[in-house]
């Protein structure tokens, strides 16, 4: 791209020669573009590509941001650091892990992992420990190591048993990937010397959603004249719920004194109606640095307010003005997008929608990974990887059936805790005593021959011989309920070996792979195509849709209750103003008289998120029937009807 391709402020951003910079980037601004642009430039400044360093926040940004530096660079964007947060943590932790009391084939726990080890911990210290249980202290152990909790004695000894546990399995969590390279940068000097160098070019993107243990790694690695670049926007500050602080913004200017602020303030995504519901909303914010988006796109339509007495009547008005509008122009039905606060929402438009004869998909499933027959192989092939990791082995060794029960496993764990070693190292172990010794010792040595394939045999005979031997193949076919459903069990496993043979290709070891897989934070399915997406309007931020519906826009509901009870109103209107930026062409919001609840109908109160927009922006479609844009869409609704009755 040249220079002149870019905007004044964005060349003030990718040109910016030296020091802290913040690029206070509004919605549909370019900052992708900015932030490839501005590494781009730096390795045609002659840039040491191994000096420059890029974060965000999921590995679908990140894989962007590669994408479009590959086009733009070539070969020289394979030999940049482009990376998660977390990524970039699990990378410190292997490169030392030596000096944190672990080996490099660590594995990373999440999810069902790290309630497994938290309920052994609880078991051990004889407390309570059931799923509810488990979940709510992992919430308050996680809180508690990333700082945003203060514990009690109690839950400090927990957590400290908790630790103790993963660090003898050699895993790690993911707020480790945090804490420990925090560690390794405050304690070992020699380490922070070779990552700030590292990072001699720091770029992060979506700096807003940065939680304050984040900032304190960006603090760490960047001194305060250093190259630090921050791409973000306050006014689209919306996890304030898993620890992001908006406040960091705010911080860089004490942290880092010569500070360069640059605002993206033209927008090339919405109409300038849109955007001036959207600034006229977001300045009732308290809480912000300030700017004020300008369209590139011209006035367009007004933002719509719809009123309708409950959710199933909104849902319906919803999918018949789809209907109209797909109808009566060139539209698909991937230009439609439907928004919500909170994700039971969906159930009304969900069936309205299938009334309506409209193709949708609701964002959100559950994901491939967490599917039973993928767990499993997983489990086989962490264990492979790293004979440590205890959680690994009691699912595997579970499934499929070989008698091992609770107090077999009870038994073996005991040994190990004695000897001391691993759960698959006791199995292996000849002063194992024990009724089910042979099995356990079959167990333990199948394993290691799957081992040693995997290391030195091609890759889809050592993956192919592991669900022969271990029996996993037949099971996943046998535990389903009809044939149907054994293919498409046999499906995700397949999936899971073309991954693994994609992978291991390009020389990547098992290790890595499942580290890989383990980081991913957003999902890998294909995007939904040809259809209507439904999603919360936390699962939209970053994403554009031609014409977008936000419903439930009500006192209660958007806000959100519980944000009103704990003073997070602000975040809330962040929450709106991103659900808002999201549409191009045409924007509606949408309202419910009333609204059940725990079995009760409840009167509802318009939002006040309807009232704060300037009004001149907004038109109340249900009090307004002579202007020209009702007149417009009373004909569409006439021309969806004329169509659907083959009148022409």
């Amino acid at each position: 791209m040249s220079a002149n391709q870019l905007n004044e402020a964005q060349y003030q951003a990718v040109f910016h020669r030296g020091g802290p910079l913040l690029v206070l980037a509004g919605a549909g601004s370019g900052k992708t573009r900015v932030i490839t642009e501005r590494i781009a430039a730096l390795v045609e400044r002659d840039v040491p590509e191994d000096a420059i360093t890029a974060v965000t926040f999921t590995n679908k940004a990140a894989r962007e941001m590669r994408q479009r530096l590959a086009a733009r660079l070539g070969e020289k964007a394979e030999r940049l650091r482009i990376c998660t947060f977390h990524a970039l943590g699990l990378a410190m932790v292997r490169e030392h892990a030596e000096l944190i009391g672990r080996r490099d084939n660590v594995s990373v726990f999440a999810g069902a992992e790290q309630r497994a080890a938290l309920r052994g911990v609880l078991q051990e210290m004889r407390l309570p420990s059931d799923a509810e249980q488990v979940q709510r202290l992992l919430d308050r152990v996680s809180r508690l190591k990333s700082g945003l909790d203060v514990g009690d004695d109690a839950i400090e000894a927990i957590r400290r048993r908790y630790d103790v546990l993963l660090e003898r399995m050699n895993a790690v969590d993911f707020d480790d990937l945090m804490i420990l390279p925090i560690r390794l940068l405050t304690g070992h000097s020699q380490v922070q010397a070779l990552w700030r160098e590292r990072a001699r070019h720091f770029l992060v993107d979506e700096y807003q959603d940065s939680s304050r243990v984040q900032y304190d790694l960006v603090r760490l690695l960047v001194p305060g004249d250093g190259n630090l670049t921050v791409v973000g926007d306050d006014d689209q500050s919306i996890y304030g719920w898993r620890g992001a602080e908006v406040r960091n913004l705010f911080q860089l200017e004490i942290d880092y004194p010569s500070l360069k602020v640059v605002r993206l303030e033209e927008n090339y995504r919405s109409t300038g109606m849109i955007l001036h519901a959207a600034n006229s909303l977001i300045a009732h914010n308290s809480e912000r640095l300030g700017k004020t988006l300008r369209s590139t796109l011209g006035s367009g339509k007004s933002v719509r307010i719809w009123q309708a007495a409950n959710p199933d009547e909104e849902a319906e008005r919803v999918a018949g003005d789809i209907r109209a509008q797909r109808a009566s122009g060139n539209l698909q039905w991937s230009d439609f997008c439907i928004l919500y606060r909170a994700s039971y929402q969906s159930r009304p438009l969900e069936m309205a929608l299938r009334t309506a004869g409209v193709s949708y998909h609701v964002t959100g499933g559950p994901s491939f990974f967490d599917r039973a027959e993928v767990q499993d192989v997983l489990a086989y092939l962490r264990l492979i990887a790293n004979v440590a990791d205890d959680l690994a082995f009691m699912r595997a060794v579970g499934r499929p059936r070989r008698g091992i029960g609770d107090k077999a496993l009870g038994e073996l764990g005991e040994f190990a805790v004695h000897r001391p070693c691993s759960l698959l190292e006791a199995c292996l172990d000849e002063g194992l005593q024990h009724r089910l010794a042979s099995t356990l010792r079959g167990f333990g040595e199948m394993i290691m021959a799957c081992e040693h394939l995997f290391l030195h045999a091609e890759p889809d005979d050592a993956f192919d011989h592991l669900l022969n031997v271990s029996g996993l193949g037949q099971a996943v076919e046998d535990d389903a309920e009809d044939e149907v459903e054994a293919e498409r069990r046999m499906a995700n496993v397949y999936d899971l070996r073309r991954w693994w043979l994609r992978h291991a290709g390009n020389g990547g070891s098992l290790a890595e792979f499942l580290q890989r897989i383990f980081l991913l934070s957003d999902k890998e399915d294909k995007e939904p195509e040809g259809q209507v997406r439904l999603m919360t309007v936390h699962a939209a931020k970053g994403l554009e849709f031609g014409q977008v519906y936000v419903v439930g826009v009500e006192d209660g509901t958007f806000p959100h209750r519980s944000a009103l009870e704990e003073k997070r109103l602000e975040e809330e209107r962040r929450l709106m103003y991103v659900a808002m930026t999201r549409a191009r062409f045409r924007l509606t919001l949408s309202y419910a008289q009333s609204r059940r609840r725990y079995g009760q109908v409840e009167k509802m109160l318009p939002s006040p998120f309807l009232h704060e927009p300037d009004q001149q922006s907004v038109r109340w479609a249900d009090q307004d029937n002579d202007s020209a844009e009702a007149k417009e869409e009373i004909e569409d609704h006439m021309e969806a009807m004329r169509r659907s009755l083959g009148i022409s």
